[in-house]
């Protein structure tokens, strides 16, 4: 048997498996370490789902929070921007829950009646069609002052917030067929902060209505909401009327709506 003819082709393989092992080693070696400089990560592949969930996510909202709260809290000296920022985040994650397990009982306190009817109208077209509207890993990314409206005795904080999230809709079997629960997505939403002299009387139709506010002892018109005292007499007005401030909407801010 002549071995030579055996041994030299195998020997030929077998040096061709090592180039080629080496070869793919090297490649690795270079792209997870590309992976690692550029993405922090040795796995390339987690880096690019990473990448397309971070796109998902790279909207930015535009505040003018620099320009409106000095307004604000001219107006209102006690309005402390920290408690409220954190405030709308609460409400925001609260209408998530309301609407991901239909219970508007799942809403905030500090939701207007007018917000809960609204939550209550999505459930019931949800219940409808026995869909189920999951908000999963629900994050608020920022959240700022976009607006300051003041209509006669009412005024509106209008903030505007960046959520991520995992948002998609599923029917009765459990199948998707709104959305996806494979990508996170990043949506903006804009959070409707009222203060009304008699929040009982706030809402009409999803609507606020602006309410007049005058001194009680000489009529003089109340120009500054957040006053404690008449500016014309004196006599003190914070304490006669009722005012309080309540979450009274939440919007998607986008150009087109997907309806259930």
């Amino acid at each position: 048997m002549n071995w030579a003819g055996v041994i030299v082709p195998l020997a030929v393989i077998a040096a061709l498996a090592v180039i080629i092992l080496a070869v793919f080693l090297y490649v690795k070696y270079r792209l997870q370490r590309f992976s690692r400089e550029a993405f922090g990560t040795p796995d390339l592949a987690k880096a690019v789902r990473d990448i397309e969930n971070a796109s998902e996510s790279a909207r930015s909202v535009h505040g003018m929070t620099d320009i409106y709260l000095p307004l604000i809290q001219k107006d209102f000296p006690d309005f402390d921007y920290d408690v409220f920022k954190g405030r709308v985040e609460g409400v925001l994650k609260s209408y998530f829950a309301a609407i991901t397990g239909r219970n508007d009982r799942l809403l905030s306190p500090d939701c207007s009646e007018s917000m809960r009817h609204t939550v209550i109208g999505l459930i019931h077209e949800l219940e409808a069609k026995d869909y189920i509207h999951e908000h999963g890993e629900v994050t608020i990314h920022q959240a700022e002052i976009a607006r300051y409206i003041k209509q006669g005795g009412t005024v509106t904080v209008l903030f505007s917030v960046s959520v991520g999230m995992y948002d998609y809709v599923t029917d009765a079997a459990g199948k998707v067929v709104i959305g996806s629960k494979d990508k996170k997505q990043q949506k903006l939403y804009d959070v409707g902060l009222v203060y009304a002299q008699d929040p009982q009387k706030m809402s009409v139709s999803g609507m606020t209505t602006a309410l007049g506010v005058n001194c009680p002892n000489c009529g003089a018109p109340v120009t500054n909401l957040g006053q404690k005292f008449c500016e014309y007499c004196g006599t003190g007005i914070r304490e006669i009327n009722v005012r309080s401030w309540s979450f009274e909407y939440i919007r998607e801010n986008k150009t087109t709506s997907k309806p259930y």
